[in-house]
């Protein structure tokens, strides 16, 4: 997977809000400030309230679900991964949730390849 963390963003930096939220989805999202321990974002032009860990890109303060915010690149391989695991699952091949981080991309990439032909 790619590397996490935001440590070497800058304001004003495009971000993508990733909020576990069907009904609202990902947005992107614009760095507005920089602390010390927390980062805040932009969005449609207001600052919003939540705070999100400067390492991890994770929202502080927060029960439940928390948002959390990556670069597009990041954003891009997880959405990756996910069609994956999706077309191996339809392959027959359920990759339990324990084992998901472990597997890298090229992994699934090649089981996959290995699988779908003779699917």
């Amino acid at each position: 997977m790619a590397a996490t963390g935001l440590a070497d963003v800058k304001v004003g930096d495009p971000l993508v809000l990733v909020t576990g939220n069907r009904f609202r989805g990902d947005e992107p999202v614009t760095v507005s400030r920089i602390g010390t321990k927390y980062l805040y974002v932009t969005l449609h032009g207001h600052e919003r309230r939540e705070r999100f860990n400067r390492k991890t890109g994770v929202e502080e303060g927060n029960v439940g679900i928390r948002a959390r915010l990556m670069t597009q690149p990041q954003y891009d391989e997880m959405k990756q991964r996910e069609s994956l695991f999706m077309e191996l699952l339809a392959a027959g091949i359920n990759v339990k949730h324990e084992v998901r981080p472990e597997v890298t991309t090229d992994q699934l990439r090649a089981l996959l390849a290995v699988i779908k032909p003779a699917a």
